[in-house]
């Protein structure tokens, strides 16, 4: 069986069967999608075929393998993300993930430090987004305000011409949550090639 590549794997992981897993999750994955991290159960978990959570940087993937060769995927866009955590036990650590729409998927008994670098990940991806989101509903309340434009014409010597005023109305635009880090760079390089 080729090495699927991983984006990071841990010293602890069964490299058999981490690319098990890698090889059936890869035949599933979207163009451009690559795994970054997976979580495997530890020994505590009684089944047969061992569970594992699949972390890639467009999903988070719960991957339940059953008997004669059936695999249940159920996976979850990181944009539909509202929380993922984990419940470290004694022996093992318990993986929930939650949608902004309310659906879950559960896995148990995963192995204690691999599903602490998952949670890691995850944790990455959810900030990520989160800031995607908020620049989107910023945009999203901008444009149901019909837009911003501080550039507008006004009577000669007025503030507005003034680039400082400019730059300030800019600045506070910006402190304020009304525009964001690259609006305000535009503005600002619009603002001082005029001058």
């Amino acid at each position: 069986m080729a090495n699927i590549p991983i984006r990071y794997a841990d010293a602890s992981q069964q490299t058999e069967a981490l690319q098990k897993v890698a090889a059936d999750v890869s035949k599933i994955l979207t163009p451009n999608e690559e795994i970054l991290y997976i979580a495997l159960q530890n020994n505590t978990a009684l089944s047969i075929a061992k569970d594992s959570v699949v972390a890639t940087n467009n999903r988070v993937i719960c991957y339940k393998p059953s008997i004669l060769g059936r695999v249940a995927f159920e996976d979850f866009l990181w944009q539909d993300v509202k929380d993922a955590k984990i419940t470290q036990g004694f022996l093992a650590t318990d993986f929930a993930v939650e949608t902004v729409r309310g659906e879950r998927a559960e896995l148990t008994s995963l192995d204690k430090d691999q599903a602490k670098r998952l949670y890691a990940i995850c944790q990455q991806m959810e900030q990520e987004w989160r800031e995607k989101r908020r620049v989107r509903e910023m945009e999203e309340s901008r444009a149901r305000a019909g837009g911003v434009n501080i550039a507008a014409p006004q009577a000669p010597n007025s503030a507005a011409e003034d680039p400082v005023a400019k730059l300030a109305k800019a600045k506070q635009m910006l402190d304020q949550s009304l525009i964001s880090e690259a609006e305000y760079e535009s503005l600002k390089a619009r603002i001082l090639s005029s001058m």
